[in-house]
């Protein structure tokens, strides 16, 4: 009666492996795509630092005026970039470039989100 027994409960649990597998992969899809979609946004913040890092790279050498920042400071729209001189022009002055931008950031089944990111950098004005 033995194996009568433990070949009764074996057959009772066919179906588990499917019900387990139905339950836990929806939360292993949704953990796989926040890990993309924060790596799509920390991708962009480091653009975004990285142009705002070259346009004030270009602004405190003084030969280039604030168009040609604005231009260079890629992959950012010309617009979102601010160049300020705190304390003047003159050499040895900060220069503070920033540059912001909304990314969009799509959830299935919960709508789409705009993520604000900002980066700045200050440099000294060097002649």
């Amino acid at each position: 009666m033995y194996w009568l027994s433990k070949k009764m409960r074996h057959e009772d649990q066919k179906g588990a492996s499917a019900v387990e597998l139905a339950l836990v992969l929806p939360i292993l899809v949704a953990l796989l795509f926040g890990i993309f979609q924060f790596g799509l946004v920390f991708n962009n913040y480091l653009a975004i630092t990285h142009a705002a890092r070259e346009g004030a790279r270009l602004a405190t050498v003084d030969k280039y005026d604030e168009t040609v920042v604005r231009d260079r400071a890629a992959p950012a729209d010309p617009t979102s970039v601010s160049i300020a001189y705190p304390n003047g022009n003159v050499q040895g002055e900060p220069v503070v470039v920033t540059v912001t931008d909304d990314f969009p950031l799509d959830i299935p089944f919960f709508g789409s989100v705009n993520i604000p990111l900002t980066g700045s950098a200050t440099m000294r004005m060097e002649s």
